[in-house]
């Protein structure tokens, strides 16, 4: 009986170890990497972003919304152009947490997930690994559809820039005093918001003369992936 114990808390332990993770908040906490990522483009803002990007020399992640990426297919290009990484954000950016449908709504986050794909893929042939439900949908409907599809689903570590009361300082502030090794940044594109293009610049160049490397969302996943397998 011991031993059937004994081998039973072995497989529960090994478990983790080799079940295959789907959810991200953050990458390892044991190397000095930072990723930045935009929410809800192509939009207003994101050519001022893709000029610091370019000037610093770091890559990003661009969570792509379906709604945007049909008004400006040419920025998609672009972003992809560039060597950044094409990520999902849905199509509609739907609030799952308040869909009030009874019954299909599996269903319909497997659409608004597909349907960007599908966009984005027609445009760039590149299709999409990585998924942010909008305001960060995180239950077991989703992670579902994320395992069958094949998704890994990402939120962040911090983010704070559609705070309108802040400034650009008081934002550099706080996302330099929550730079963790590891750490994924939340920023948005969309809309014009001269604060973040303000900001970014001063952002990469602390980050750097702190020995911070910049990488995208997929790179530092893979990572901690590969460090938690060793």
């Amino acid at each position: 009986m011991k031993k059937i114990v004994f081998i039973l808390l072995l497989l529960i332990v090994a478990v983790p170890l080799y079940a295959e993770q789907v959810f991200y908040t953050r990458g390892s906490s044991d190397i000095k990497e930072i990723a930045l990522s935009f929410d809800d483009g192509p939009g207003l803002n994101t050519k001022d972003i893709l000029k610091i990007l370019d000037k610093k020399d770091v890559k990003a992640t661009f969570f792509l919304l379906g709604t945007s990426v049909v008004k400006r297919p040419k920025l998609v290009k672009e972003i992809y152009s560039k060597g950044h990484e094409l990520a999902n954000h849905t199509y509609n950016h739907m609030n799952f947490f308040r869909y009030d449908e009874e019954t299909g709504k599996e269903e319909k986050i497997k659409e608004e997930l597909l349907s960007c794909q599908d966009l984005i893929r027609d445009i760039t042939g590149y299709r999409t690994k990585l998924v942010r439900f909008p305001h960060g949908y995180l239950r077991e409907d989703a992670i579902e559809i994320a395992k069958e599809t094949n998704y890994k689903i990402i939120n962040w570590t911090f983010g704070i820039d559609w705070e309108r009361d802040l400034d650009q300082e008081e934002m550099l502030k706080l996302y330099l005093e929550n730079a963790k090794p590891g750490t994924i940044f939340l920023m948005h594109d969309l809309q014009k918001n001269p604060k973040i293009v303000k900001m970014l610049p001063a952002l990469i160049d602390k980050l750097k003369e702190k020995k911070y490397n910049f990488v995208t969302v997929g790179e530092m996943i893979n990572k901690r992936n590969q460090e938690e397998k060793l």
